[in-house]
């Protein structure tokens, strides 16, 4: 049975209080807080650079998924791409925080499989699921021509294109590290992004 417009109106309402209730005895604001855009696009740029070595992680996993087998993923190891993904979610450029997006979703997918694989439940994790799940993710992770927009949105903005600078970046590790230290002073932290 379908639902009216004027239904799913009411549902939605009662839902978005549901939700408000629920942060309030949580002790969080009524409503989340808006995501910050701070993260300057060359910055953006030298991370997605950065973030290659993991998006090539997660096309082996895909290839391991595609087999219907899985693998323990040492996280520890991979908690910088973990960073560039939560610095690119408040980049000022749109397609720059897709990738985030991918980001995020391997991250979640390869803590699912490491769950299932430390609570001994590999005969539940669907291999399926994961793979298409993590096919998403990489896509997320290789829109070449939405950075371009954002480059020249960028450009827009400042009359400068940005690859200069992100090429500054890459090749002095200090000043990379840096500008990831000042803009994750401007990002909420995990406890406030709740």
């Amino acid at each position: 049975m379908a639902l009216t417009n004027e239904e799913l109106r009411i549902d939605i309402a009662q839902l978005t209080e549901r939700v408000r209730a629920i942060r309030i005895e949580q002790g969080l604001s009524v409503d989340p807080l808006p995501r910050p855009r701070v993260v300057d696009i060359p910055l953006s740029l030298a991370l997605i650079d950065r973030l290659q070595p993991f998006r090539a992680i997660a096309v082996k996993l895909a290839s391991i998924l595609a087999q219907g087998q899985t693998a323990r993923i040492d996280t520890s190891r991979l908690e910088k791409y973990a960073e560039y993904g939560r610095l690119l979610s408040c980049s000022r450029g749109t397609f720059s925080a897709f990738h985030s997006w991918g980001v995020q979703g391997a991250f979640s997918i390869i803590e699912r499989m490491n769950s299932a694989i430390d609570n001994g439940e590999v005969a539940d994790f669907d291999t399926n699921d994961a793979m298409r799940r993590i096919h998403y993710a990489i896509g997320y992770m290789t829109r070449e021509s939405g950075i371009c927009n954002d480059s020249h949105g960028y450009y827009t903005e400042t009359g400068v294109w940005p690859r200069a600078e992100k090429e500054r970046l890459l090749s002095d590790p200090d000043a990379l590290q840096a500008a990831i230290d000042e803009a994750m002073t401007l990002i909420p932290t995990k406890e406030e992004d709740d």
